[in-house]
């Protein structure tokens, strides 16, 4: 009796747990998904992960009629690769995560290695180096290198623009990847780089590269870095006295200070469509910064392919996730209609055009 008593006692703690586990992976007769976004919420480009938070936010909370119940899990990665390890490992293993979402090259690239390792979807919404899509379970939603480099170099020829100088933050993957992509596309143009002068995160004193280069005299400089290294190298060019302009590939709306780039066009990653752009400035009374969109489209491509994958009565696995987010085909989203991912698992869109006027970034159409 004793026995079976003791059978009885371990049976309904069992299912008292059970019942508790399922409790916490149910709401309102739905299973709960987890999907753990690692973002720079706090450091210097906070600005960029805060709106790319508020807009996976946004996204989450316009979802409507799906099998499951999704919860995000945020952690601050502070724009550092070492962090985003620690705290993509965390959701993974902690938080038990179905999939992620991350935000640029430079901590994308590390989280890829974790999540091919770990088959978990990875959505990076913000990486302009494709390393970052390399293996099966990672995918890159935002606009390439390649496209980058295609519609700048457009622009050059059309303003006659024939001599540049760069300068590169060379331990950033994503600057890396749209220099390089332009270096060989100019291969077959009469544009001609004089100089790249390379330097890393944390440089504060470009004087020596400056003078390097001042005399060379070209036609316009190229300025491919984060902030603060941005602000710091555009303040410094002046103080030399340099006139001649500056331009970039995307690096300009890293900034807060536009108004140090006045009268200045650059390429940047492809726009949000005005429907986006109004949803987002009803909920959170402001434009939303570059990327945003993306963050915006990653949550609804990873609920996309859960959708499709489950039935609603258990969690589809890592596997079918990534199956079918794979064979997603036309995507409509806050970047465009008709989206395709690319065989290298990166969804494309084109880049842009824009001019810095009235310290805001306006898109020459």
């Amino acid at each position: 009796m004793k026995k079976i008593i003791g059978i009885i006692v371990v049976i309904v703690a069992v299912v008292g747990i059970i019942a508790i586990t399922n409790k916490d992976n149910y709401s309102n007769g739905k299973i709960t998904i987890k999907i753990g976004a690692t973002l720079p919420l706090t450091g210097d480009i906070a600005v960029l992960g805060q709106d790319n938070k508020d807009s996976i936010l946004l996204a989450k909370e316009q979802l409507k009629d799906t099998k499951y119940n999704y919860e995000i899990v945020f952690e601050d990665d502070q724009f550092k690769p070492a962090v985003g390890a620690s705290t993509a490992s965390k959701l993974i293993n902690v938080d038990n995560v179905s999939a992620l979402i991350s935000f640029g090259s430079p901590v994308g690239n590390v989280v890829s290695s974790i999540a091919e390792k770990s088959k978990v979807l990875h959505v990076n919404d913000f990486a302009s180096d494709p390393n970052v899509a390399n293996g099966d379970y990672n995918f890159v939603h935002y606009t390439p290198s390649y496209q980058d480099s295609k519609v700048f170099i457009s622009e050059l020829k059309k303003r006659g623009i024939k001599n540049l100088v760069f300068f590169g933050q060379s331990d950033n993957p994503g600057v890396v990847a749209i220099i390089n992509s332009f270096e060989s596309d100019i291969k077959n143009t009469d544009i001609k780089v004089l100089s790249t002068q390379k330097f890393n995160t944390g440089t504060r004193d470009f004087r020596s590269m400056i003078s390097k280069v001042k005399d060379l005299n070209p036609d316009i400089y190229v300025l491919e870095a984060s902030t603060p290294e941005l602000e710091t190298l555009t303040k410094q060019l002046r103080d030399y006295g340099i006139k001649a302009p500056v331009t970039s590939m995307e690096a300009f709306e890293f900034s807060d200070q536009l108004s140090l780039f006045e009268g200045m066009w650059y390429v940047n990653a492809a726009d949000p469509t005005d429907w986006f752009v109004d949803s987002f400035m009803t909920k959170y009374g402001h434009i939303p910064k570059f990327g945003s969109a993306n963050g915006y489209d990653a949550l609804n491509l990873i609920v996309q392919a859960v959708e499709k994958s489950g039935d609603g009565k258990t969690i589809p696995s890592r596997e079918d996730i990534k199956n079918a987010l794979s064979q997603v085909k036309g995507f409509n989203g806050a970047l465009g209609n008709n989206l395709n991912i690319d065989k290298d698992g990166i969804v494309i869109s084109q880049a842009v055009v824009r001019i810095i006027k009235d310290g805001k970034p306006v898109t020459i159409k």
